[in-house]
């Protein structure tokens, strides 16, 4: 059986996917994912519980704020 490498295991994944599987695997209240491309700014969020969505929803204005 062919092994993978780990960065072609990424690639297979959409970000919401790779977002999801970092929340799970580093058990946290709450992540988010930001990326440039092409100048282009990309970004989603996720939480598991009320903490983590505050956290998020107190911290993506302020990351607004700073890139604009």
């Amino acid at each position: 059986m062919e092994t993978k490498s780990l960065s072609s295991k990424l690639d297979q994944l959409s970000d919401e996917q790779v977002l999801k599987e970092f929340v799970k695997r580093f058990k946290c209240d709450g992540a988010i994912l930001i990326y440039l491309e092409n100048n282009c700014e990309n970004g989603l969020a996720r939480w598991t519980n009320k903490n983590g969505k505050n956290w998020v929803n107190n911290l993506m204005p302020l990351i607004k704020e700073i890139h604009t």
